[in-house]
Order: structure tokens, then C-alpha cells, then sequence
């Protein structure tokens, strides 16, 4: 007979219930501050047109996953403020590490082709966009590797 313990279900579920509201308070902190209007202060200068990231601190998922930002039926809009989509990642390469990135324009099923985003450093996902257009961003992490990602958005 084997002398290790098992947790009770009740436990189990408690601690899924714990890491599920924790990733989904995490998701609807960024989006809250998603939809704060862009102020004129200029590309990549605080503050930003949107903050995003997603963490799994209790390891739930293994592998790839792809994150749309904002929910449906929620879109951006691209602001006379930059001419390029751009995303920041602001993670520490530790915990919160590298991710890809790319823009969904409004009314079509792909992406425009993912960017890799290093930590610490910007990159345009989508240039010279007219202002106006709607669009989505899809962040792309391997949760195997990494807790999760924080990153910024202008445009």
C-alpha cells in the first residue's frame, strides 16, 4: 500500500475554482483598462491605448495558447495617434516571457501574420493602418514554458 496522500476532491475543486477566478480576474483587469479612450500623448508614451496580459500561476495549461483581445463583441479602434499597431511586452523573461503577436482586422477568421515580441522590447504588428479600422490583438505563449505575459498596446 502506498503511503502517499491524496488530495480530497473537495480540495481539488477549490484550488481549479482558485487558479480559474485568479486567471479570470487577471484577463478582466486588462480589459477593463482596455476599453479608457487613447489619450494624445503619442506612440509608445504612457499612457498606453491598452494594457493586456493573462497569467496561469497554478500550471492548469501546458502548451500554446492564443489569447483575442478584447472579448467579443468588444473591438479596437486604431486612433489618429500612431500609424503602426504596436505591443510592448513588459514581461521579465522569467516568469513572464516571450510571446508572438499579431492584429485580426474586424470581419476576418485570420490574423495577419504573428510577430515574435522579446521581453522588454516593442514591435509593430500592423503598419500604416488607416484610422478607424477595428481590429483585435492575438497573443500567442507557450503556458508549458512561462506563467504568462504582460505587455501594453498604441496605436
Amino acid at each position: 500500500m502506498s503511503a502517499r496522500t491524496t488530495t480530497p476532491p473537495r480540495r481539488r475543486l477549490t484550488r481549479l475554482l482558485a487558479a480559474a477566478t485568479l486567471t479570470l480576474t487577471t484577463v478582466t483587469a486588462g480589459l477593463v483598462a482596455v476599453n479608457a479612450p487613447a489619450q494624445a500623448a503619442g506612440c509608445r508614451t504612457a499612457p498606453y491605448s491598452a494594457k493586456l496580459g493573462a497569467a496561469d500561476y497554478y500550471q492548469q495549461y501546458n502548451g500554446p495558447e492564443v489569447f483575442s483581445y478584447p472579448s467579443y463583441p468588444s473591438y479596437y479602434r486604431t486612433t489618429s495617434q500612431c500609424r503602426d499597431i504596436q505591443v510592448r511586452n513588459t514581461g521579465d523573461n522569467d516568469d513572464f516571457g516571450p510571446f508572438d503577436a499579431c492584429v485580426n482586422f474586424y470581419g476576418r477568421a485570420t490574423c495577419n501574420g504573428w510577430t515574435r515580441v522579446p521581453a522588454g522590447q516593442w514591435r509593430n504588428i500592423a503598419t500604416n493602418v488607416a484610422d478607424g479600422t477595428r481590429f483585435y490583438i492575438w497573443i500567442r505563449i507557450d503556458m508549458g514554458e512561462y506563467y504568462g505575459y504582460t505587455a501594453v498596446g498604441d496605436w
